[in-house]
């Protein structure tokens, strides 16, 4: 808190061919003088050690310089800023005692040597805008919170009233749910969107996870509601957000080994919301799943609901081994209802990630929706799975050795086993993460093979010394494949790219996801390809793939009908 205001500093103001005169400057009253090109005006203010000043000089007509010395006579600092208009001011007294301020017009001459311009004569406006002590600096300020929320603070004033019972808030947020959203007024693109926990007398902190999570995580570090059992944080996110999130009460509050391990005991879905994310097994709890939101205006997902009224297409499973890869691996491979083996080909799907792909992207149902609807037309899916996650790691990034199983080892098999078409128009490499950049970088080698790309929040930020955590940082490019389809001739190839607005590089190590999907589309669209690009209100989970999924499908080889126009 700032010294009274009333409180008068004496200044002690010398003008070049003027004697001195005493006068007194108040914080927030200021003094106006008129100065000529050449004069100086020096202020004397007396301060203790420790002591915050910030004050302005307006000039008016004329360039004034700012510098402040030490009792010593010693310069402590120069106040640069603009030729004209406001120059701000502030320091620190490293010691009790007369502090000058100079205020100095330089001259005509001066500063046509600088490279600028002066005139004669003008005006200046200096003031001081608060004085501090250091205990004042220092004190702890009370917690504020960076969005409010008009529930909270209508249970605040509550208590502030002398009412701390919360049991009819907690029964409010039983009928409501959580988390709690809120409009802004005026503000239609952003949603309020707060997070709740209901504290025991056990609970030290808790913490928020997400998806939508594009800063430090200390900003996701919920805020306990005075002396009472309500611990909160408000967001601002984009309305129509979709996304997926867990709680985390007595937190270990670091994300470095080995403290950071206890998280997986702490980390749970949120109790006081029902809709469950990630965890499809009856004997589940809240322990195995993540919550869920969708803020109003999300868009539909339409098509991963089953309709038990339209026949479902049939899922086998298969293995086959590579010579080029050196492993084995398992696939599914989906056929539509009525499939027949003696018939027409049908539109070939490949995609990566088969776990994924079965379960937190429901394909088949997808599939068969969208078959039935009439939106694309019968089609045989491929579902790739990865032998592990290290081998995930190696193959999906750009590989030749894998793309190459795909055009010369997985294909040929397919071919035997299934009726599919050999046209690349109706062929459709896809997948999402390093999946989605896999999928692009095979269309690139085997565009005889895929005329479709469907990319899903794809890994463009990849490229050969920019490929691991946490060892990758923004000393090294990214966007190896960016600069590939620069290089490369335009080919017969068509895409559907989407990425979320929450995947930005938070760690500014240059792995993100929009900012290189942006960069990627725009060097496509620079050669002249097909783009069909979205950007939906989420993070990098399936959660928003399952329905983009769809979109893609439609995009690149949906009924003339069906397809959007491409970007």
């Amino acid at each position: 808190m700032a010294r009274a205001a009333a409180a008068a500093l004496t200044v002690l103001l010398f003008s070049a061919g003027e004697a001195s005169a005493q006068d007194t400057l108040t914080v927030g009253q200021p003094v106006d003088r008129a100065i000529t090109a050449g004069a100086t005006h020096e202020f004397t203010i007396a301060l203790d050690a420790g002591d915050y000043v910030a004050g302005a000089v307006d000039q008016r007509g004329i360039m004034v310089l700012a510098a402040v010395f030490t009792p010593d006579g010693s310069r402590l600092r120069n106040f640069g800023g603009p030729r004209e208009g406001k120059r701000t001011l502030a320091f620190i007294a490293e010691r009790a005692g007369p502090y000058r301020l100079e205020l100095r017009a330089p001259s005509v001459a001066e500063a046509k040597e600088q490279g600028g311009s002066q005139t004669e004569k003008g005006t200046y406006e200096v003031k001081l805008l608060e004085r501090l002590s250091f205990d004042e600096r220092m004190k702890a300020q009370p917690q504020q919170d960076r969005y409010t929320s008009p529930a909270i603070e209508a249970l605040r004033r509550q208590i502030a009233a002398g009412d701390s019972s919360t049991e009819s808030f907690w029964q409010r947020v039983a009928q409501s749910g959580t988390p709690l959203v809120e409009p802004i007024e005026g503000e239609a693109r952003r949603t309020r969107v707060t997070f709740l926990w209901r504290a025991t007398p056990q609970t030290r902190n808790v913490m928020v996870l997400g998806s939508f999570m594009t800063g430090p995580p200390t900003d996701y570090a919920m805020t306990r509601l005075a002396e009472t059992d309500v611990w909160y944080l408000t967001v601002r996110m984009p309305s129509g957000s979709r996304f997926a999130y867990s709680l985390s009460p007595n937190d270990p509050q670091t994300f470095d080994p080995p403290r950071a391990a206890q998280r997986g005991a702490t980390v749970q879905g949120d109790p006081l919301n029902p809709r469950r994310w990630g965890c499809s097994q009856p004997s589940a709890t809240r322990h195995d799943c993540q919550s869920m939101a969708e803020l109003p205006g999300a868009p539909p997902q339409p098509w991963i609901v089953r309709n038990d009224k339209i026949p479902a297409g049939k899922v086998d499973k298969h293995k086959i081994a590579s010579d080029l890869l050196k492993n084995e691996r398992n696939l599914s491979v989906y056929t539509p209802p009525d499939y027949r083996a003696n018939g027409k080909p049908y539109a070939l799907l490949v995609l990566f990630d088969e776990g994924a792909y079965l379960s937190s992207v429901p394909t088949p149902v997808i599939l068969d929706n969208l078959i039935a609807a009439g939106r694309i037309p019968p089609m045989v899916a491929v579902l790739i799975a990865n032998p592990s996650q290290d081998t995930r790691n190696k193959e999906l990034p750009p590989n030749a050795q894998f793309a190459d199983f795909l055009a010369t080892e997985l294909l040929p098999w397919v071919h035997a086993h299934y009726t599919v078409t050999s046209d690349p128009k109706l062929t459709t490499v896809a997948g999402s993460s390093f999946g989605g950049i896999a999928a692009t970088y095979a269309g690139l080698r085997h565009s005889e093979i895929f005329g479709n790309v469907l990319c899903q929040s794809g890994s463009f930020w990849w490229a050969p010394d920019h490929s691991g955590f946490p060892d990758a940082d923004a000393t090294t490019e990214t966007g190896w494949l960016a600069k590939e389809f620069i290089k490369s001739p335009k080919l017969p190839l068509r895409f559907w790219m989407d990425a979320g607005v929450f995947e930005v590089d938070s760690r500014g190590n240059g792995g993100a996801i929009l900012e290189p999907s942006r960069h990627m589309r725009d060097v496509l669209l620079a050669k002249s390809y097909e783009v069909h690009y979205q950007q939906f209100n989420s993070g990098h989970d399936y959660l928003n793939w399952r329905g983009t999924l769809a979109d893609g499908l439609i995009a690149l080889v949906g009924t003339d009908t069906a397809r959007p126009p491409s970007r």
